[in-house]
């Protein structure tokens, strides 16, 4: 599966064998909210705060959860499944050189992981995701890619603004 950024403002496709599956489209060049529409469902991400540390998840005009940043640079992703369980997610930075993140389940299970590569001519963020586990249907794993990629581009994002002195 591949991530492709086809905006300088955030929006995103996912693809799969050359195929789009879904397009996350951003507000604004600035905006923190994004939406898409997975199956029958519409998703929308949208600032709970304006620090853009904590995402409400909406499905359906329903909260079903929250992608949140804490103190160590992880983020949490969690979320009501079908069941109306809370399922959560750990999302964690990796590597120096070579930046990519893991997805990690409640079990400590290696979920998937987003390679990243950078497009310096739209600076921008692309993502070769390798799934880990067949634990998830194909839905969950582009609902979860959707969040993940959007948590991920923030992270960059606020990665990018302190290196430069931007925060």
């Amino acid at each position: 599966m591949k991530i492709i950024s086809v905006a300088g403002r955030g929006n995103f496709i996912i693809q799969r064998d050359n195929y789009e599956i879904l397009q996350v489209k951003y507000k604004n060049w600035f905006s923190s909210n994004a939406k898409t529409k997975l199956g029958n469902e519409n998703i929308e991400i949208k600032a709970k705060n304006i620090w853009q540390s904590k995402f409400d998840i909406i499905k359906n005009k329903k909260d079903v959860g929250d992608i949140i940043f804490n103190w160590k640079g992880d983020i949490i992703i969690r979320i009501l499944n079908k069941e109306n369980i809370e399922e959560n997610f750990l999302l964690k930075s990796k590597g120096f050189w070579k930046s990519y993140f893991e997805l990690i389940n409640e079990e400590g299970e290696i979920v998937c992981i987003l390679n990243s590569s950078v497009n310096w001519s739209k600076l921008n963020y692309n993502y070769e995701v390798e799934n880990i586990t067949d634990k998830y249907d194909e839905i969950k794993i582009y609902e979860l890619t959707i969040y993940s990629v959007f948590g991920a581009n923030i992270y960059m994002m606020m990665m990018t603004a302190a290196a430069t002195g931007g925060v």
